[in-house]
């Protein structure tokens, strides 16, 4: 009996967030939605069209050449010499430009369905690899967590100089809150050339306390731990602040106070998603509905309304909110 060669493939792949306070170009989560879907079907060589449809679709860009998908399948063409043509469409429901982590999403649909379609053996590390050629520096954060799910910790071994992936399943009583605010931002390589190629010691030792810190909660499921520690970033975000990168008037002072305000009144953890201008707000699902029946408004949403409020006072709508949680899992074949 002749086994059909299959011709088409389709994934869904979660958003992802990154850096997450200290943890910068080192961890990064997934999240159960906004999530994509893409759809890769072979065509004649030398056809290469990305079609796009979904709330988002005027605003992704569908040249093979620049799009993140579209790359990843160079890389894989460049590697394997398949496929010689797609044609492959997505359903955008990610934001771009948002520190949502659309381009590895996509890199990662992409590689996937090409893994499906001609069985190249693609499976962990390798498909994070190939599809983090996409990427700009190739860096891997936003890539593992849309392939493999969970809380991911990035590192380079010293020995073979690879990189390497520590993947933790969060705990599933930490909800996150995603606001989408109407800010332009710069690319994200733009926004990297901000940052100071030195640090003060202390920074350092303050940064690494913090990772350590909050990784070890992750991997014991301490909820508490995690919103404690969290928020709390001496170099990247601050600086990035102090550069406008996250709206005009949101310098590190405007972002210190707002991330103390929502620690103390609603004990709400603020970190900004990848490198912005998107918020993300963490909490205890089970202290939010504990104070919803206290109150009926919990602890989310009066968070939600300060950032909101705060945001608009600076001329800046917030364009959505996403209420999620991490996902444990990553992209799937559907």
């Amino acid at each position: 009996m002749t086994r059909t060669r299959v011709s088409t493939a389709r994934a869904s792949i979660p958003a992802s967030s990154a850096n997450l306070g200290a943890g910068f170009d080192v961890v990064s989560i997934a999240l159960v939605s906004p999530r994509i879907e893409i759809e890769l079907q072979v065509a004649a060589s030398g056809i290469r069209t990305i079609q796009v449809d979904g709330a988002y679709a005027a605003e992704v860009n569908t040249d093979p050449n620049l799009n993140a998908a579209g790359k990843a399948l160079s890389a894989v063409s460049e590697k394997f010499g398949k496929p010689e043509g797609y044609v492959l469409r997505m359903r955008a429901s990610i934001p771009p430009k948002k520190g949502l982590g659309l381009s590895g999403a996509e890199a990662v649909g992409a590689v996937l369905c090409a893994d499906r379609i001609f069985k190249l053996g693609l499976k962990g590390w390798s498909l994070i690899h190939m599809a983090g050629k996409a990427e700009p520096s190739h860096h891997m954060d936003n890539v593992a967590a849309s392939a493999l799910g969970g809380f991911n910790i990035v590192t380079r071994n010293p020995v073979s100089a690879e990189q390497e992936i520590t993947t933790i399943r969060p705990p599933q009583d930490l909800g996150i809150a995603l606001l989408i605010p109407a800010i332009e931002k710069r690319s994200t390589e733009a926004t990297r050339q901000l940052l100071p190629a030195a640090v003060p010691i202390h920074a350092h030792i303050q940064s690494m306390g913090s990772i350590a810190r909050v990784s070890a909660a992750f991997a014991m499921c301490d909820v508490n731990a995690i919103l404690e520690t969290l928020p709390w970033d001496d170099i990247v975000e601050p600086t990035r602040a102090d550069g406008a990168v996250y709206g005009r008037g949101v310098d590190s002072r405007f972002l210190q106070d707002e991330k103390k305000m929502l620690f103390d009144r609603f004990h709400v953890a603020e970190t900004i998603s990848g490198a912005g201008p998107s918020r993300a707000l963490w909490y205890s699902i089970s202290e939010d509905r504990m104070q919803q029946r206290k109150n009926r408004t919990g602890l989310i949403q009066p968070a939600i309304a300060l950032v909101s409020d705060r945001l608009e006072s600076l001329n800046y709508k917030v364009r959505k909110v996403f209420l999620t949680r991490p996902s444990t899992k990553g992209a799937i074949i559907l």
